[in-house]
């Protein structure tokens, strides 16, 4: 009103009043989303004018409204508060309210834990209340609906049946089970018919499809969730589809059914367009993000969603809930498009929150980060949050996960030159590994690289002896796996060990060869301190010399052998044994067995199909004949 309204004005202002009071009272009856916004604004008005110029009924309504929103906080007063919205409502003559105020006071006081005995009491006075009602008022359908509905909640919620035996444990647990769900199918075949009882309709069918999921019958669940999704719909209230719709969504994909799961959440998303709702429009968005990135892998359109749900969940207040998880598939998503820096931003903000929720959460966020800040270069961060990870997982029964993350810490230690971290963190993962047994490639894998790091500081006789330990454990440990594959018959993970015993001789081989150059060409190899002068390396006789080169050549031949017997997928590790061999033995002239050597490859390779071998292989082969023949 402007500052100069009159008695006119002031009529108008009552008017609105007035019309804003029906509109919020037809939004509530018919359980639309909006109501919640319009008793806001109603509130609000309500202050302005002054409590002695509120109707009664209007002054029940708004205390009721007040005291949900306690109720949703968890206000653990609320049981005395519901008590007053009752007699409210009784004063004011509102007898129909009265008895949802009386099972929502049933309900505070199941939910903080009353006696049994005082909910059944509690839901007897709501129910006798009911029936009070007179018999051509409308209402009463829906209050009697409303309180069977509810003492079927309660009593499952308290594990008994209505002879009030508790069945916490075993058979009686069960038996309390199938007697819910009786009830619940009972209710649902009473009431399906009725077009004023839908949202209890709907809601019994969603009650007895979350039983059906929970107790592993999904196709049950997905179908129940239909029917009241559809049912909803049909009734001109689709913001309750929502809900059945989003969770229907799941279900479909445990069946194995990813389109229909897509198409039902995106009709949940639809339908919400209705609800002002901000955790219902996180959750839906969060649940479809899920299924899109599950289905069909669009990194963009998940980014997209994700983002929105964060920024729902933010409005509502659970930032720190769903908020973290969306940003989590955020961070997903944005490493899917190759926008790594981002997705290390997003994930560092939402970790401590995340750190929050559980330890298999905690642990899944570390090793993500850990692996986007080794995509942008952070080595010494990604470690950081590997062995985060490691410790967190400690605990677990199974010690797989802490020995592939300690692993993992290892490798970036490695990388970031931290040299003798990443010795203990691969000792101690090697550890984890042989005392579970079931991978050996992972403990061979970590053995090659304990070789490499002894050669860190210098090529010498001491350490490359001490290189070659770690090399010929993982051959024996390759050796004895294989043996147990052949006894096993198991084929694909002979080939699979078969290369990695290639790879190990292959890089005993380079090792040895570090060990010639760093004799033949010490400049290259680190023997200056700092000085004008450099260091001399440790001498080698020509025995020495002659028996490494031979024993490298040695190794590439051999390994060479089984890439050859691996197929072309291992031409290129085949052509650098083979180049590798080659080039020694042209340093101790023996070049013909050189170029035949790399000949023979060269017109096996030729007779390999167009596109079987790599487009740079051959022109390089070919140079490196022309260099041998010079």
């Amino acid at each position: 009103p402007g500052a100069e309204a009159g008695s006119g004005s002031r009529a108008a202002s009552g008017d609105d009043f007035e019309a804003l009071v029906a509109r919020a009272r037809a939004a509530r009856d018919e359980g639309h989303p909006g109501a919640e916004a319009l008793w806001d604004e109603l509130a609000r008005r309500a202050q302005a004018r002054g409590r002695d110029d509120i109707d009664a009924t209007v002054a029940a309504d708004l205390l009721e409204h007040q005291v949900l929103a306690a109720a949703r906080a968890g206000d653990p007063a609320v049981r005395e508060r519901f008590a007053l919205v009752r007699d409210a409502h009784r004063q004011a003559g509102q007898e129909d309210r009265a008895v949802l105020a009386e099972l929502r006071l049933a309900m505070a006081a199941l939910q903080f834990d009353a006696e049994p005995a005082e909910v059944r009491a509690l839901l007897d006075a709501a129910e006798a209340s009911a029936r009070g009602l007179p018999s051509d008022d409308p209402v009463r359908a829906r209050r009697l609906a409303s309180v069977e509905l509810t003492r079927i909640r309660a009593l499952a919620h308290l594990g008994a049946g209505e002879d009030g035996h508790d069945a916490e444990h075993g058979q009686d647990a069960e038996d309390g089970q199938d007697g819910t769900r009786a009830a619940l199918a009972g209710f649902v075949a009473a009431h399906a018919g009725d077009p004023a009882l839908v949202v209890q309709t709907c809601d019994a069918e969603e009650l007895l499809a979350h039983h059906a999921l929970r107790s592993g019958d999904t196709a049950a669940g997905e179908a129940l969730l239909a029917s009241a999704a559809e049912r909803a719909v049909a009734a001109g209230r689709p913001w309750l589809a929502v809900d059945p719709l989003a969770v229907r969504g799941g279900a479909l994909m445990q069946l194995g059914r990813p389109a229909e799961a897509e198409e039902s959440v995106r009709a949940a998303l639809a339908h919400a367009a209705e609800t002002a709702d901000a955790q219902t429009q996180g959750a839906v968005r969060l649940t479809l993000a899920d299924i899109v990135l599950h289905r069909r892998g669009d990194a963009a359109e998940v980014a997209a969603l994700a983002l929105d749900s964060a920024h729902w969940f933010d409005q509502a207040g659970l930032a720190e809930y769903g908020g973290a998880q969306a940003r989590l598939r955020l961070t997903r998503a944005y490493a899917g498009l190759g926008r790594h820096a981002e997705a290390v931003e997003v994930l560092q903000s939402a970790l401590p929150d995340l750190l929050e929720h559980g330890e298999d959460v905690a642990v899944d966020a570390r090793d993500l980060l850990a692996r986007l800040l080794s995509e942008v270069g952070d080595q010494r961060g990604a470690a950081e949050q590997y062995l985060l990870a490691a410790e967190a997982a400690k605990s677990w029964h199974d010690p797989r996960a802490q020995a592939h993350l300690a692993q993992a810490a290892a490798d970036a230690l490695s990388s970031a030159g931290l040299d003798e971290e990443a010795v203990a963190a691969y000792e101690r993962a090697l550890e984890l590994r042989r005392a579970i047994g079931d991978s050996p490639v992972a403990v061979v894998r970590m053995l090659r690289s304990l070789a490499w790091l002894e050669l860190r500081t210098v090529t010498e006789n001491a350490t490359v002896a001490a290189a070659r330990k770690r090399m010929d454990e993982a051959v024996r440990v390759l050796e004895d796996a294989l043996a147990a594959a052949d006894a096993a018959e198991g084929e694909e993970d002979e080939e699979h060990l078969r290369y990695e015993l290639a790879q190990t001789w292959q890089q005993l081989g380079r090792i040895l060869d570090q060990r010639i150059d760093a004799y033949v060409s010490p400049e290259d190899h680190g023997y200056r301190e700092g000085g004008d002068e450099p260091e001399v390396p440790e001498e080698l006789t020509e025995a020495q010399l002659l028996a490494l080169r031979q024993e490298a050549i040695a190794l590439w031949d051999r390994a060479a052998g089984i890439y050859a017997g691996l197929g072309p997928g291992c031409l290129t590790e085949r052509y650098q044994c083979v180049t590798g061999a080659a080039e020694i033995e042209r340093d101790m002239d023996v070049r013909p067995a050189a170029v035949a050597r790399v000949t023979a490859l060269v017109e096996e390779v030729r007779q390999l199909p167009e596109g079987a071998a790599p487009e740079w292989l051959l022109p390089q082969a070919e140079w490196l004949l022309t260099s041998l023949g010079e």
